[in-house]
């Protein structure tokens, strides 16, 4: 694993930081370029949609 790879660890973590910005509210993706762009990343080496790798980052369940 390379230092820019994105897990799910790692997915899971960029979202935390995410909700934490927003005080714990509804995270809007597209708000957060680290986020967003993680999402998309992920989203391309797993052959899932943006949803389905969105879902992975805020409940930890996999749905692919």
């Amino acid at each position: 694993m390379g230092l820019f790879d994105v897990d799910e660890e790692k997915l899971k973590a960029l979202y935390h930081r995410a909700w934490l910005e927003c005080d714990r509210g509804f995270v809007k993706s597209r708000k957060y370029p680290y986020l967003d762009k993680a999402l998309i990343q992920f989203a391309r080496e797993n052959n899932c949609t943006y949803d389905e790798a969105y879902i992975l980052a805020k409940t930890g369940k996999r749905m692919f």
